[in-house]
Parts: structure tokens; sequence; C-alpha cells
């Protein structure tokens, strides 16, 4: 699992003591309400500054792209540029298109946080780079797009950029946002093809290269 590593500690080879995505979800929790998810104004930097290097701020728009509205200097790295303004999708490899939206389509709803296990492969002279991205849903504030605000730990130091990540496996923890069950009418058999409905709980595996 990924250490997360930031700032000079990352280019110093020097593993922060708690993962920036446990920061990030702790802080995350602490903001919601019940099962309300928290709104995009309460996040405040400050609470979360240890790990703002490894921040991002997701945005889908309304003509269905999907943006970073903020990118920590960290995820910069990775790219080799500033990727604020610029489709989350230039993280990854090209042919994870499909995968990565299918994915995010789950965290937008608002039904379940999300873990994403990556790795970009290894080269003549750059070693294997594995990292986690985990996204957590806010609720809208306004007019403004569905967000998800998130986080990239990194097993190491992204050397040689731009390096762009495949997708091995998603994780999802249900947050108990899902309709509630309706009750099958009198007299009338349940439906044994009907998933079970889940309200919370630990996270699942979604989908899995392996």
């Amino acid at each position: 699992m990924a250490r997360g590593w930031t700032g000079w500690q990352g280019w110093q080879g020097q593993p922060m003591r708690v993962a920036p995505s446990a920061l990030l979800r702790r802080h995350w929790q602490g903001l919601r309400q019940g099962p309300a998810l928290p709104r995009r104004d309460r996040i405040l930097p400050r609470s979360i500054a240890a790990m703002l290097d490894h921040a991002i701020m997701v945005e889908r728009r309304y003509d269905g792209a999907v943006l970073l509205r903020y990118a920590g200097m960290a995820v910069n790295a990775v790219h080799g540029q500033d990727l604020t303004g610029r489709p989350l999708s230039a993280l990854f490899e090209t042919g994870m298109r499909d995968r990565l939206l299918a994915a995010l389509e789950m965290g937008f709803s608002g039904q379940r946080t999300l873990d994403l296990q990556l790795s970009s492969e290894r080269g003549l002279t750059r070693p294997l780079l594995t990292a986690r991205m985990t996204l957590l849903p806010l609720a809208p504030v306004g007019m403004e797009g569905v967000t998800l605000i998130g986080c990239l730990d990194l097993d190491g130091p992204p050397i040689l950029p731009p390096r762009r990540f495949r997708i091995d496996r998603v994780l999802g923890e249900p947050l108990g946002a899902e309709p509630p069950e309706t009750p099958p009418a009198r007299g009338s058999a349940p439906d044994a093809a009907a998933p079970p409905v889940r309200r919370g709980g630990a996270p699942v595996l979604v989908w899995s290269g392996a």
C-alpha cells in the first residue's frame, strides 16, 4: 500500500508517518453529519495542510468533462507540469479512460468512496511506480458541478515524468446513500435475482485486473 511521499520528503526518499489519504479521510469523515456528505465549502485547507501536496479536487462539469480543479505539487510532479484545469485522465494511460469513467460514476453518484490501486510501468532508466488514488464525494453547493476531493499516495518519487498510471484494482466503500428497499407487494414472491442493498460497511472489490 502506498506510504505517501510529499514535498521535499518525497524527493529525498523519506516517507510520511501517516499516509496523505488517511489525513484527508479523517478530515472528510469529521465533517459528515450522519449519512450526509460534507459540503465542498467546508473543506478547510489548513486542516489538511500536511497532505495538500498530494490533494486533488475533481469536478464533473455539466458538459460531462471531468477536470482537476486543483492538483498539489506531488501530483503535478507525476506529470511534470501543472495539471490544474486539465482532464483527470491526463494521469492515466490512454486505454484506461473507460475504466476510469466507470469508477468515477460511482463516486459522483455520492454512494461510494473510491480507492484506485495504480501502477506505472518501469522503463530502462526508471523504476516501477505504484500509487493509490482515494476519491471522496462532496455535496454540491449552489450551481456547482458534482465534486470529488481526493488524494494521490505515492510509493516513491516520480522519477522521469511524465508517468501515467494503469488501474489495477478499484475498491468502493458503500456510504449508505442507496435508495431504501421497496417491500414486495402483498402476495408476491421476492425477486431472488435482485441484489442485496448495502447501507455502509467495509470496502468491497469493484474491479480487478487480476
